[in-house]
This record gives structure tokens, sequence and C-alpha cells, in this order.
């Protein structure tokens, strides 16, 4: 989740002490004036239009009684206040005091009173040279989009003013912009995309001196996000390594509620590394502290837990919260598939129809709902993001060529880029899921044979070479392989070789440095005993690195990718979904 973007800057009034009623006479009325400054007059818990009209108020005066109204919770004063503030700018022909009045309606307003009042900022700021605006009024639509789940809509006015601040060179909302993209991208299913955006944010970032301090808020925000990408990509590593920065920093000034939401996100990556006791125990402390969907988020997580301990009732219980939440939010999250899966199995072994076939339409509608969004969000921000922001480092490409002929070379590689950029993230997805069927419908990576030669090495004698070979076939045949600290030197001496013989063996029949051949066997072992072993779907990275011989959960990710062309999250994914409809 990404915070809400900064508005106006308005000075926040301290309340002044009532002075005089308004009630009184207009001719007693006036004779006060006569002594008493109008500044103070304006302090007074004035509710009527008509008074305040009278004393014609500044736009700052009007701005002090708006804010007090607002912190007072007084929102019907607030909404006259408001009027007085937009027709005083109207009469004066001042769009930027009509957005200033506009403002406040959108943020006290039902969403589509909020969004009408939104589109009143654009339309009276549409042809303002002001760096701010209209870009502004498109951020406020997108952030209320946000909050009802309408991502796709969120997205395009997201867009829209990530371009007007690209065009305004309004460096501030261009950050804004970006990471609310990221963000949306992230939940949508695209958390490579979003990292890449926030690490060039957080590059842009620490341009700025003392950046910690000094852009606190962006900077804590990309620690968050940063975290949570990872998070989905299942590097814990990096993972962890933005999430800890975070914590240090909300700890160094006392924020606590940035600590909380850091610590929550901590509990998640506890819970893939094992520790459950830690992550439970995190979980039950502040998820009563949160709403909505980030309530029932965290409640998923004690679910499993509960369900992994066989402590079925209780995860039952959090699956039901977390319907009777999403049921009123209407906005599903990835892992709600497997909340309403668990449920319609729930309710069948219980034979509670009504309540199955009702868990099951959920499903259909929130499935549904995501493709459509995760579909919408994907080509809107490859189309109107990914390719004019390419198409922008091109054109800085052209004009240093102007004066550096010598990046011609460069720039024809990035119009390539540009002009394949768009097919690759189309058709990304699609090679993925076709990977990984492939991996699950038994066309899985063989293991590395010997190659057919017609001629053979010949430093290596021939009795030597066979017997090598022989025993290169058993260790294949063994798990030996899978040892963390195996190198070349330890595996030649347990063959009674050299390494010189070994490495010219492995190079010449099977076509690959030892690295890579030791590397190719684990994969494909892990391969094989994901699909037939079920327990093993519970480990997290660090757990399968140390089961096939790695040592760090991205070192086997990295490995897997290297040779299937997936990660290991998308073959456990799709096994762990295979494994759920056959139960």
């Amino acid at each position: 989740m990404f915070g809400t973007a900064k508005s106006l800057n308005y000075h926040q009034s301290n309340q002044i002490e009532f002075i005089v009623s308004c009630l009184l006479s207009n001719l007693l009325f006036f004779l006060v004036l006569i002594y008493f400054p109008i500044q103070n007059c304006f302090a007074q818990e004035l509710t009527s239009m008509k008074e305040i009209k009278i004393l014609n108020p500044t736009y700052d005066e009007i701005m002090e009684l708006e804010d007090e109204a607002y912190e007072n919770n007084e929102l019907e004063r607030l909404r006259i206040l408001t009027d007085i503030h937009i027709q005083k700018a109207k009469s004066e022909d001042n769009p930027l005091e009509m957005a200033s009045g506009y403002y406040y309606r959108t943020i006290i307003e039902e969403s589509d009173l909020a969004i009408t009042y939104s589109d009143s900022i654009i339309l009276a700021t549409m042809d303002s040279d002001h760096s701010k605006y209209p870009t502004f009024g498109y951020i406020l639509k997108a952030i209320i989009y946000y909050d009802i789940g309408d991502y796709e809509t969120s997205m395009h006015n997201y867009l829209t003013a990530y371009d007007l601040a690209v065009e305004k060179k309004n460096y501030e909302d261009q950050l804004t912009c970006s990471m609310a993209i990221a963000a949306i991208r992230n939940i949508n299913g695209q958390p490579h995309a979003a990292a890449d955006i926030y690490i060039r944010s957080l590059k842009l970032l620490e341009k700025e001196e003392d950046y910690e301090n000094s852009q606190y808020r962006d900077y804590m925000l990309l620690m968050y996000n940063l975290s949570l990408a990872h998070l989905r990509l299942s590097q814990l590593d990096s993972a962890r390594y933005y999430l800890e920065s975070g914590v240090h920093k909300a700890i160094s000034v006392n924020d606590t509620l940035e600590y909380r939401d850091f610590v929550l996100v901590g509990a998640q990556l506890d819970y893939y590394e094992g520790n459950y006791q830690k992550a439970k125990d995190t979980l039950i402390k502040y998820t009563n502290q949160l709403e909505g969907n980030s309530k029932a988020m965290k409640l998923y997580y004690l679910g499993k837990m509960a369900q992994n301990s066989g402590d079925h009732p209780i995860a039952i219980t959090f699956f039901q919260q977390i319907d009777s939440i999403v049921e009123v939010t209407k906005k599903p999250f990835d892992e709600i598939k497997d909340v309403y899966q668990q449920l319609i199995r729930h309710y069948g072994l219980q034979d509670e129809q009504q309540l199955e076939i009702e868990s099951i339409e959920k499903l259909i509608f929130f499935d549904s709902l995501m493709t459509k969004d995760h579909k919408g969000v994907f080509m809107q921000a490859t189309m109107a993001y990914d390719i004019p922001y390419l198409k922008l480092q091109k054109k800085k490409a052209e004009e240093q060529l102007k004066v550096k002929s010598t990046w011609i070379i460069i720039l024809g590689a990035m119009a390539g880029f540009v002009a394949l950029i768009g097919i690759y993230f189309y058709i990304r997805v699609r090679k993925t899921k076709k990977k990984v069927k492939e991996l699950m419908d038994g066309i899985k990576p063989i293991r590395s044979s010997s190659r057919k030669v017609g001629t053979h090495p010949e430093s290596v004698p021939e009795e030597i070479r066979n017997e090598l070979l022989m025993k290169l076939e058993a260790f294949e045949n063994s798990d030996l392989y899978l040892r963390k600290d195996l190198d070349m030197a330890q595996l030649a001496q347990e063959m009674d070789t050299n390494t010189s013989y070994l490495s010219i063996i492995i190079n010449h029949y099977k076509q690959m440095s030892f690295p890579k051949y030791i590397k190719d066997l684990k994969i494909t072992t892990a391969i094989e005993m994901l699909s037939k072993d079920p327990e093993l779907l519970k480990y997290n990275y660090q757990g399968l690195a140390e089961t096939f011989g790695f040592k760090t959960g991205e070192s086997f990710s990295k490995a897997f990718h290297q040779k299937t062309g997936v990660y290991p999250s998308n073959l456990l994914k799709e096994l762990k979904i295979r494994k759920n409809t056959q139960q």
C-alpha cells in the first residue's frame, strides 16, 4: 500500500479566543469593529455564510477557518466556508483559489462527489501555468479511485498526472506518480516492474542532500514498498535489507506508525523464512489496529499458520473474517483465491451446500475481477509508462549524439529496444506460464548426458577418460552433488584423479563448466522432487536452498531461473494450486 500524496501546504492556525458575539445588531457589530482589528473577528465560531461574507475575508483568513473546521470535524461549517472560498475565487477569476476551495470537498465527501470536485479542480486549472496544476486534480482522482479499488482507472489518472508533471518539469510530482504507479503494478502481479520503478525513484531521491531526513516521507515509502516488492519476488534477503533500513530509521525518529507498518511486513517475511512463532506474535499484536484489506492480508497469514499447525477450526475462522472484509471492500488480493478454496473445501465437508455455493460464486467473481484488473493495468502501464519512458531515454541519447557521435551504436540499440519492449512485456507472462506448465506436465530438463563425439581429448589417456565417464555417471545417479561445499578439487580427489583431467572431461563431454554442471544437476533434482513431494511446498526459499545444496535462497532462485527460464515462485504457486484442487 502506498500513502496518499501530499497536497496544498495550508498554514495551520491556532484557535483564538472568542471575542465578540456576531448576533448583535449591525450597528453594534460595526461599532465593535472600530475598536478591534478585523483579524480577531475571524477567530469566532462563525457558522453563517452571510456573517462571514459581510467581513469580506482574505483567502488566507478563509483557509485558516477551513483548517480549524476540519481539525474540529465540523463538516457542515467547513462546507459553508469552502462555498464562500469558491464563490469569492469565481468572482475574482482566480482559478488556483477555486482549486483550493474544491480541495477540502474532495477529502470530506463520499467518493462519487469527491471525484466530481476533483474534476472541478482539473477544469478550473486546465490552462494554468502553475507547476502543480492541473496535475494535482488528477492525483486526487487517482487516490480516490485507488481507495475504492478501481485500480485501472486509478492507473489512468496517475499516468495522466505523470505526463503533466514531466511536461511541467515538476520532479516532486513525478516521484509521487511513479511510486503510485509502481504500487498499483505491484498489487496487480507485476512486482518486477514495480521494483524497477522503486529503485529508479530511490536513485533520484539519493541525489538530494540529507535525503533520509529532508525527504523522510518519500524515503520511508520507498523502503516500505521495496521490501514488499522483493517479498513478492521471493527475494527475501533484499526484502530484509530494505525492511531493516526502514525500521532503523523509524526508531531513530520515534515514528511509531511507520515502525508498526514495517514490523508487520517483517511478520510476513518471518512467515516465509519459517519463523512462525515470531510472525504470529507480531501479527496478533498489531493486526487489530488495521482496517479493510490491510487487516485481511494479515489475517491470511494467521490463517495459514493455524492451518499448517493443524488447527483447522481457527484457520477457517480467520478465512471467514477475510471473507467478511472483502465482501465490504470489494477489493480482492492475490491470496483471496486460496482463501475461498479453503472455505469451499470446509463447507463441502460440513455439508453446508449454500455456503459452499456462495464461496464458489465469490471465487469466480473475484478471480475474474482480478484478471480484468491485472490485464487493464498491465496494458496501460506498458503503453503509457514503460514505452514513453524508453522513448524519453532515446530522446536524451539523440541529444547527446549532437556532440558525441560515438553514441550512435547505443542509440540504435535503444531504438530497437523501444520497438521490441511492448511485445516483450506482452508475451512475458504467457511464456512464463507455458514454461511452468511444461515443467509440471513432465517436459522437464533432463540430466546432462555425455556428448557423442568422433574425437576425444588427447590430453586425457583413454583408460582414464573411460573411467572418469563411468564415475561421473554414478555420481549423477547419486545425491552427492547436493552438498553445498562441493568443489572440483574435492570431487577430483574422490574420483582418484586431478582437477585438470576432470575439468577437460566435463567441458568436452558435458559441454559446460564444472560450476554450471553441478548447478544443472541440483536444479533438475529440485524440479523432480518438488513435483513429487508435497511437503517441500511448505519450505521457504532458504529451506529449499538448504535441501538442494545452495548456500542462499537468492542463489537458488537465480540458478533455477537460468536453467528453466522461470523463477521457483512461479512453479511453487502452480504446484500449490494443483495440490489444493486435488484435495
